[in-house]
């Protein structure tokens, strides 16, 4: 029914390390636009990997409380 992978955790924290790190070094380079689309970008890969889950849970919680 509803599972979470743990590789999407695992996915999840890389990709915040990744976005950080980015992040902090356009920020001290003076590049503070770039560091801010390169926080909404992940913030989008983020949502996009999250949402379909969202989803299922959504379907989840309709067919426990059969909310057609």
């Amino acid at each position: 029914m509803l599972s979470v992978d743990v590789s999407l955790i695992f996915r999840l924290a890389a990709l915040a390390i990744i976005i950080t790190i980015f992040y902090t070094f356009l920020k001290q380079a003076g590049r503070d636009e770039y560091a801010y689309m390169t926080l909404l970008a992940g913030l989008a890969i983020a949502l996009l990997w999250v949402i379909p889950l969202i989803m299922d849970l959504f379907k989840a919680v309709q067919a426990v409380f059969q909310l057609y």
